[in-house]
């Protein structure tokens, strides 16, 4: 009999219920994001051009209202300064820490402004390095350039799920002792939550990684159980894949070969919904957050928060209450590195998506990824309405761009 401990899991975590899916770090960084102070101004010059039009938008400056959703951390103040000097005038804010979406805050919006040009996003930081370079940490120059976390509030949220995954990593054992095709030792902590006392619980998925328990024989040693732990044959899907590392005869960690189908992770504490769905609506998401070998969890994790959060802003928009008024939403995430030779941090801009609701609807236009590339590669950037280098107080960085080397899949954890 195939054991399976999916009875111990909250319904939101339940393996055969559909979990809307995120975009792919594959599709997002397939080109290197822009500097934010060009992607203004390409973006400025759309939404003056015969395209935007055709869409229904009229870009008239004098009735239009710049607008940001980010976080408050000084690192993306640019952000701010860039809007400024390109529209000449402050941008409405949106958002809240973490680089929420601030749903209250579009009635004052509309209140000052019938058309809405929108550009927001969570924020990561990034040290340009070799392999990739790291995401997760950023100089702070006021704490005489110590490093810490950008954006503190998405690293705070994942990091307790990630110390307790890189545990599960190194602590879950497989090996193949002879006469069996594989068998893997587990914490019970991994297996059933009353083994562990922390509120943040990673549990094993035995149905997808196991097909039974080892029986003990007082003959066989492989057999015979640690305190702690149990003992199970691995299922030869992950055999066959050779999905682990390499099965010898004495236990080895199972390390990144853990991916998403293989185990789940929950917060007790966590808030839950009427919906049964958890408040803080990235924890659904973690196991991919963490797992993925695409990306660090770092970047992932303002993936899945701006795609969360973008939802969020269309289904705002779409309500009756905003048919009247225009918008233009420019999302995506923020990458913000430390400039050395600038002495300043500069922002770039990876875009996830664009939507366009025309004053008298309700429904949306969107574009995604590839459509923005390609429709800003025709555009040169608009003149600002004041001096760009002046206001963001530097001239246009020179080797931030080249400096980002990462691809999906080659990177540095950190």
């Amino acid at each position: 009999m195939v054991p399976s401990n999916r009875n111990w899991l909250p319904p939101y975590c339940d393996p055969s219920a559909f979990l809307p899916e995120v975009q792919e770090i594959h599709m997002v960084f397939r080109e290197a994001p822009f500097l934010f102070r060009d992607f203004v101004g390409k973006a400025m010059s759309f939404l003056d051009s015969s395209r935007a039009e055709s869409m229904g938008f009229v870009h008239d400056r004098a009735r239009t209202l710049p607008c940001k959703w980010k976080c408050s951390d000084e690192s993306v103040f640019g952000v701010d300064l860039c809007l400024y000097a390109y529209t000449g005038q402050y941008p409405f804010d949106k958002g809240k820490i973490g680089g929420r979406f601030n749903e209250a805050a579009v009635a004052a919006a509309v209140h000052h402004a019938p058309i809405n040009v929108d550009f927001g996003g969570a924020h990561v930081g990034y040290q340009p390095g070799p392999g990739g370079g790291r995401f997760g940490r950023i100089p702070r120059p006021l704490h005489e350039h110590s490093m810490s976390t950008d954006c503190g509030a998405l690293m705070a949220l994942a990091a307790p799920f990630k110390t307790l995954y890189d545990e599960a990593c190194q602590s879950i054992q497989v090996f193949c002792p002879p006469g069996t095709r594989g068998v893997v030792s587990i914490p019970n902590e991994f297996i059933q939550p009353s083994w562990s006392t922390h509120h943040i619980k990673l549990l094993v998925d035995l149905e997808a990684l196991t097909v039974g328990v080892v029986p003990y024989e007082a003959s066989l040693p492989h057999t015979h159980k640690v305190a702690g732990r149990s003992l199970f044959r691995l299922h030869p899907r992950f055999v066959d894949a050779q999905a682990g590392p390499e099965l010898g005869p004495w236990p080895a960690p199972i390390g990144t070969a853990l991916t998403a189908e293989y185990f789940n992770i929950f917060d007790t504490a966590a808030e839950i919904g009427k919906d049964g769905v958890p408040k803080e609506r990235v924890l659904p998401y973690m196991k991919y957050i963490l797992a993925g070998r695409d990306a660090p969890a770092a970047l992932k994790i303002a993936v899945v928060s701006t795609n969360l959060e973008h939802n969020s802003l269309t289904d705002c928009l779409r309500t009756e209450q905003y048919r009247p008024y225009s918008f233009a939403c420019f999302t995506g995430v923020f990458i913000d590195v430390y400039d050395d030779e600038l002495g300043a941090y500069v922002n770039m801009f990876q875009p996830l998506g664009l939507n366009i609701k025309p004053s008298g609807r309700t429904r949306d236009i969107e574009l995604a990824p590839a459509e923005i590339r390609e429709m800003f590669s025709e555009l040169e950037p608009a003149e600002p309405a004041l001096p760009i280098d002046a206001v963001m107080g530097h001239a246009r960085p020179r080797r931030v761009l080249e400096s980002f080397t990462f691809e999906p899949g080659r990177y540095q954890e950190g």
